[in-house]
């Protein structure tokens, strides 16, 4: 899979162009939602009026969010490793994502009983939405990269990716899950509603899905300068919605936890200098 690529610089150019409209949109699908919980938030008779569109205001932003959410990477790191190698990782993170949540949504393994809620979308074999097994994809390949920019051992970049995705889900899961239902835990659990076997689920899987890219894909071999600003924002989206619904503590104990990849990303990046 270690196949080299060199981009002309037309399709840099048409690369270049395609993210920044990807990356901003999904910007402005961020802000949407932020704006919108604000809104009725602050004014709830406001509902009598958009009552009636709640749920195309919920979803329209939200399923862009997610569609351009797996687009972002193929554009950033697609013309740089290589189309033959990014198709690799992007069927290699969705299947193997894929294939753990729906062992997951139909038997509890490895991440505990749950199940996702009609917000997004259809779904595979009715368990789990479509748009789920490419953001396993998306945000293993941005947090490789983040781990590339401290490690140079192949391990170490490994276990930082599934350390960093995992920290991701510290922000995720008290807003999806509790704030505003995208899945449920029927059986509840310490952290907000969620059982302590969610981490290890996520740390298991997100250790396959590293391991995958490295060891099958060749590894990213590359970064990209804005990879510190999507996983910023997959962080930044669920933690403002806990704040906005009063999950005070998940905010503030996901800030730290996204916080912490950042820190170090930027502590490296300190030293080099």
């Amino acid at each position: 899979m270690n196949v080299s690529h060199v981009a002309t610089a037309p399709e840099r150019d048409f690369t270049g162009q395609l993210f920044s409209i990807a990356f901003w949109t999904f910007v402005g699908s961020i802000g949407f939602s932020i704006a919108g919980t604000l809104l009725l938030k602050l004014a709830p008779s406001l509902m009598e009026i958009f009552g009636p569109y709640y749920p195309q205001l919920v979803k329209t932003p939200t399923w862009t969010y997610m569609t351009l959410l797996p687009i972002l990477p193929v554009l950033m790191y697609g013309r740089s490793l290589g189309w033959r190698t990014m198709a690799f990782f992007v069927i290699w993170g969705s299947i193997i994502g894929g294939l753990s949540e729906f062992i997951g949504t139909t038997t509890g393994f490895p991440f505990g009983e749950y199940a996702y809620t009609r917000w997004l979308g259809p779904k595979l074999m009715g368990h789990v939405p479509y748009f789920i097994p490419p953001s396993w994809f998306a945000m293993s390949i941005i947090s490789l990269d983040l781990a590339r920019r401290i490690a140079r051992h192949r391990w170490k970049r490994i276990l930082l990716a599934t350390l960093f995705m995992t920290l991701w889900d510290v922000s995720l899961d008290p807003a999806m899950s509790r704030a505003f239902p995208f899945w449920t835990y029927p059986n509840g659990g310490f952290f907000f509603g969620m059982p302590a076997s969610n981490w290890a689920g996520w740390l298991l899987v997100s250790f396959i899905i590293a391991a995958g890219y490295e060891w099958l894909g060749g590894g990213l071999r590359t970064t990209h300068r804005w990879a510190p600003w999507v996983y910023l924002l997959n962080c930044a989206f669920p933690l403002s919605i806990s704040l906005l619904y009063g999950l005070y503590a998940a905010f503030a104990i996901g800030g730290v936890a996204t916080a912490l990849p950042l820190m170090l990303v930027w502590r490296r990046a300190e030293l080099k200098e």
